[in-house]
């Protein structure tokens, strides 16, 4: 099918125009690049004429025959009759070589101007630059005679980049007249138009911008991809119409594909249309050209491709303008970008290795960026050369590849340069940063790599920034010991050299062991040196609460240092609002990176110690959505463990599982080192507080380093055990690891009661053992030593002391501790503290109010996933709506209720649901009017029923909470 070629069409067959009865005459050229519709528009023009009675003689010209005498001659005498054709041309005058003899060119104008006197005559020649010179002479020489005669001559011409077209051939294509008719490539609509008649109209619509896009309107590349689409579509689907759906589907996924800059995919005819149209192209030189510019990629300049392949620049200039012609390339990159590995296929393995290697020397020889060194020497096996600069040009691609979070480029770079590598320290230092970059994609290969390095850390045989590379890696898998040795190491080193970059290194290395590994003896002498002073400069990445690497900055310049201060400050003196502040500050300022991962985790946990939920989560989903967007599955892991402490620690138990699963997922435990201590941690307490004692269980059984003890993960894993004891029943075990863990907390100096609250957790079973005394002891300790702004932490301890006080003080406590738990967001906490209130009521004998805080316990429970809470909360088989709307109007002590009728409509819904356990904010949302409105209709609520708390709306509201909005 012909698309867009009407206007050449009318143009061409108006060289003819008048019919078998008028002279026409003139000479149609029709050229344009390769593919371009050449031939198909010479073929359609000549079933023009011939409907209309013009005689055709046609031939094809071939380039593998234009060493052959009148070959494009033979083929156009085929169709004059015999009696015609003279003896100077017959087949033995046709054979010979040389000028064409002055009896053949009399006796070929002689033949065509007899059968032009019988009526018109289309001579028409496709691909007439191919065209052998003797054929050419004898054209020449008759259609310059033939004036004036019912002769047209219509040829197909694709101008060569190689030698100067033939005097011969000149002289044909200058006759005059000439109808010139240059071919273009095809627009959208084109495009479109093609399509249509295979996809239908709806289909081809979806289609042509892509289409157009990857193939630039060249009808031979566009019918190789369409052809591949209708393929596809066919062996994956058919053409049912009960298929029309994926059909829309496959069309967007093409789309799609080619908006994200990967144009529609291809198959084996879009490769066969390439390749053809490419060889059809040019020859041999023309050929390496195209092959230079697929190896070289975005690096290709005229002068590069020159020196590369050893063709001269104006050469390369014209042959790079043809390609764009083609609808190969698109200035100087390919229009698909599957059309590259197309060409680069085409090359002979050992010819593609040396190519690369010649281009690496060349790009290296003219600075260019190491990137693109490194991806020659990365393209092919055999492009590395054996020379001193390939390692430290592919170890520079791998530092300037993790800045962009192209880990995966960064790691082959560096495996590479260990291959090339012939300097033994140099290939340490390779060896070094590789396991450093391995922990972000492969963390389980990192740990081999580690301990093969622990020895020569330990021996000095690696540079001492290099050094702490390793021991940090090694602290992070729990070989404390090999770790405090390769510190040790740097540390002697630095002893002749005072005041050194590294000396501000280490000095912030210690601040943050004071704060992760506070309990490993090995490591105790470099956090009492360097932990408690001023740190100046940007330290390395520990993977946990470290900062990253980078030149030298003041403590008030470096986020990192900000936040491991903070840290520090919480864990060891509790809530302190100048530590929040700074936390928050590196949170704002700070964005997800190589060097920044350390300083957001810990600027998290500073939010988390100090009871900051909201806050910590808010920040938290921000942080994770940046993870999810890089490659590192171990930043993705860290923050989601992360994710999840603030979800237990709000009492989204549900949440918590999730996220700590989804961290443990992402992580294998092998890779996670010390730090699996807490999403184990996380894990163990949700399945506790679910009810779930087998799940935790299981995870309790899986084994742990031993190393994490001696680290603050660990007092996270510990207290988890312990509280899974409690609640199994084994109250001796629990006490045995509460107790552990106080140890630990005080003899490490980080006892602040938000951290790890494991004096409750001593209280509690102390209770189930019966001792009221030393539960009360505990909890009021842990009160006293919780800071005000430390809401959560509080209005746990106050749940916990008021089931150790006579029952007539418990709702004032207990009242309290809720107060304080619903500020502090804690969902687990306030259902467990509306359970106890409702106990205390019931043995009040306020039923009124303990039927309503039950019903607000359980609704929580059930919310927040506290199955085993929810259970025990659930209503009594003899309990009815009716019976609970008997004392609709009553007050809590069975009194009426004054101004209960009075109450609006919209104040009744507001009531109903507040009286069910929802939130303002949740009313608000239900009912979709402000907060600001739920207030004003509570104000009046308490006003006409004569309360004064929320608590003691009347519990028949919450009837009506099936009517509400």
């Amino acid at each position: 099918m012909l698309v867009e070629r009407d206007e050449e069409i009318a143009r061409l067959t108006q060289l003819f125009a008048g019919g078998p009865d008028e002279a026409g005459g003139g000479l149609g050229v029709i050229s344009g690049a390769v593919a371009s519709g050449k031939t198909e528009l010479l073929n359609k023009v000549s079933d023009i004429a011939v409907a209309r009675g013009v005689r055709l003689l046609s031939a094809v010209a071939c380039a593998s025959e234009q060493e052959f005498p009148y070959a494009v001659l033979e083929q156009l005498l085929r169709g004059v009759p015999p009696r015609l054709l003279g003896p100077d041309l017959d087949g033995a005058a046709l054979g010979e070589p040389g000028q064409a003899p002055l009896g053949v060119l009399q006796g070929f104008h002689r033949a065509l101007t007899q059968l032009a006197a019988a009526g018109p005559l289309l001579i028409a020649i496709d691909d007439v630059q191919f065209a052998d010179p003797q054929s050419l002479q004898c054209l020449a020489y008759a259609v310059r005679r033939c004036r004036g005669v019912a002769l047209t001559t219509l040829v197909t011409h694709r101008p060569r980049s190689g030698p100067t077209a033939s005097t011969a051939l000149y002289e044909l294509l200058q006759q005059r007249p000439v109808c010139q008719v240059r071919l273009g490539p095809l627009s959208v609509a084109g495009v479109g138009r093609l399509l249509t008649e295979e996809l239908g109209v709806a289909e081809a619509r979806r289609h042509a911008a892509a289409f157009h896009a990857g193939t630039g309107g060249n009808p031979l590349l566009l019918r190789g991809l369409l052809e591949d689409h209708l393929s596809r579509r066919a062996h994956g689907r058919g053409r049912s119409a009960e298929n029309d759906e994926d059909d829309v589907n496959d069309a967007a996924t093409v789309n799609d594909a080619a908006d994200a800059g990967g144009g529609p995919p291809i198959g084996e005819l879009f490769r066969q249309a390439t390749l053809s149209c490419l060889h059809r192209w040019g020859g041999a030189e023309e050929l390496r050209i195209a092959h230079g510019v697929a190896l070289l990629g975005d690096a290709a300049s005229p002068q590069l491709l020159s020196r590369l392949i050893g063709v001269e620049e104006r050469a390369v200039r014209q042959s790079v303008a043809t390609l764009g012609e083609l609808g190969i390339l698109q200035g100087t990159g390919f229009r698909h970008p599957q059309v590259r590995s197309v060409l680069l296929d085409d090359l002979p393995c050992e010819e593609l290795g040396r190519l690369h290697r010649r281009a690496a020397q060349l790009l290296h020889e003219e600075d260019a960026d190491p990137t693109e060194v490194a991806q020659q020497l990365l393209s092919h096996e055999a492009a590395a050369p054996n020379e001193e600069w390939v390692p430290q040009v592919l170890r520079e691609a791998a530092r300037l590849a993790l800045a962009e979070d192209r880990t995966e480029f960064a790691v082959r770079c560096l495996q590479l340069a260990k291959r090339c590598c012939t300097d033994e320290q140099e290939s340490l230092i390779i060896q070094a940063t590789l396991a450093d970059v391995l922990w972000r994609v492969k963390p389980l290969t990192q740990v081999r790599r580690l301990q093969s390095l622990a020895a020569p850390a330990r021996e000095g045989l690696l540079p001492p920034r290099h050094t702490l590379r390793v021991a940090v890696g090694l602290m992070r898998i729990g070989s404390l010991d090999d770790a405090a040795a390769a510190i040790g190491q740097v540390s002697e080193t630095l002893g002749d050299t005072p005041g050194s970059e590294l000396d501000a290194e280490l000095r912030v290395i210690g601040l943050a062991l004071s704060c992760t590994y506070p309990g490993a003896p090995e490591l105790r002498r470099f956090q009492e040196v360097w932990g408690t002073a001023e740190s100046e400069g940007q330290p390395l990445d520990l993977g946990l609460d470290v900062p990253g690497r980078g030149p030298a900055l003041s403590a008030a310049e470096a986020p990192g240092i900000a936040a491991l201060t903070a840290l520090r400050g919480v864990l060891k003196d509790g809530a302190d609002a100048t530590a929040v502040q700074a936390a928050e500050r590196v949170l704002e300022s700070t964005r997800l990176g190589e060097r920044t991962a350390y300083a957001l985790r810990a600027a998290l946990r500073t939010l988390i110690y100090a009871d900051r939920l909201t806050a910590a989560a808010t920040w938290c989903d921000r942080v994770l959505a940046e993870a999810a967007r890089c490659s590192t599955q171990a930043w993705l892991a860290g923050f989601s463990a992360i994710r999840g402490q603030i979800a237990l620690r709000g009492g989204r138990l549900n949440d918590a599982v999730r996220y700590a699963e989804g961290a443990l997922e992402q992580l294998p435990a092998r890779g996670w080192g010390v730090v699996v201590g807490m999403p184990l941690a996380v894990l163990i307490h949700a399945h506790t507080a679910m009810g779930r004692h087998d799940a935790a269980g299981e995870l309790l059984a899986r084994p742990v380093p031993e190393a994490l003890f001696q680290t603050r993960f660990g007092l996270h894993y510990l207290h988890a055990r312990g509280m899974h004891q409690l609640a199994t029943g084994r109250h001796h075990a629990a006490l045995t690891d509460l107790r552990a863990c106080g140890e630990k907390m005080t003899g490490w100096g980080l006892d602040s009661p938000s951290v790890v609250p494991w004096r409750l957790g001593m209280a509690e079973t102390w209770l189930a053992l019966g001792n009221r005394d030393k539960a009360a002891r505990l909890a009021q300790e842990q009160l006293d030593l919780a800071h005000p702004s430390l809401s959560r932490t509080r209005g746990s301890a106050l749940r916990v002391l008021a089931a150790t006080r006579p029952v007539t003080e418990q709702p004032a406590l207990l009242k309290e501790a809720l107060d304080l738990l619903q500020s502090g967001d804690s969902w687990y906490g306030m259902a467990r503290t509306m359970a106890q209130l409702a106990e205390a009521y019931k043995q009040l004998g306020e039923s009124d109010k303990s039927r309503l805080m039950t019903r607000r316990a359980w609704r929580l429970a059930d919310g927040c996933g506290a199955e085993e809470l929810s259970r025990s909360l659930q209503r009594t088989p003899g309990r009815t709506a009716t019976a609970d709307g008997a004392g609709a109007a009553a007050g809590p002590a069975g009194e009426p209720v004054a101004g209960f009728s009075s109450l609006s409509d919209a104040e009744r819904r507001v009531a109903a649901l507040a009286a069910s356990g929802y939130t303002n904010r949740e009313i608000a949302a239900k009912l979709f009017i402000t907060i600001s409105t739920v207030e004003q209709h509570l104000t009046r609520v308490y006003r006409k029923i004569n309360i004064t708390h929320r608590q003691d709306l009347p519990a028949s509201l919450g009837c009506d909470v099936a009517h509400t909005a």
